[in-house]
């Protein structure tokens, strides 16, 4: 074999590396921003259902007791195990940051929802995180008085 053919292998066999390198490194800076828009949707989606099934379940605490419970404030779990208490939901719903049913008995969980009521109970705020758990503007808000839907 001479020098010659060999440099020629090389170069054909560096031929074919390149371009399925470049494949490679284009295929995982598209996929990768994809992934993320669709666990961020995803998030959005679970979390909204959250909100509203608590919603629900407030509003039927509230036709039978005239108000709102009165505890203030409360988690996500704290208030979810209050209405699984009270009767007025029946199985916990699902956590957007464990992707887990709530576990009432684990109150240390992940946890964005926050909820409060007005001194005689008359009125009442749910709100949701964002994903990142950070302090911020909530990504859901809903309460008896302005915020009654999430549309």
């Amino acid at each position: 074999m001479s020098i010659f053919s060999l440099r020629l292998r090389r170069s054909k066999a560096l031929t074919l590396v390149f371009p399925i390198t470049l494949f490679v490194i284009a295929v995982i800076a598209i996929v990768l921003p994809v992934r993320r828009a669709i666990e961020t949707r995803r998030f959005e989606i679970t979390s909204k259902q959250t909100v509203l099934e608590i919603q629900r379940a407030l509003q039927n605490y509230h036709v039978d007791e005239e108000l709102y419970p009165r505890r203030t404030p409360m988690t996500g779990s704290q208030v979810i195990q209050f209405l699984i208490d009270s009767g007025h939901l029946e199985k916990p719903p699902l956590n957007p940051w464990t992707r887990q049913p709530y576990r009432v008995d684990a109150p240390a969980q992940p946890d964005g929802i926050h909820y409060h009521t007005d001194e005689l109970a008359e009125t009442y705020a749910l709100e949701s995180a964002d994903k990142s758990l950070t302090p911020a503007p909530p990504l859901w808000q809903l309460d008896s008085t302005e915020h009654h839907s999430l549309e």
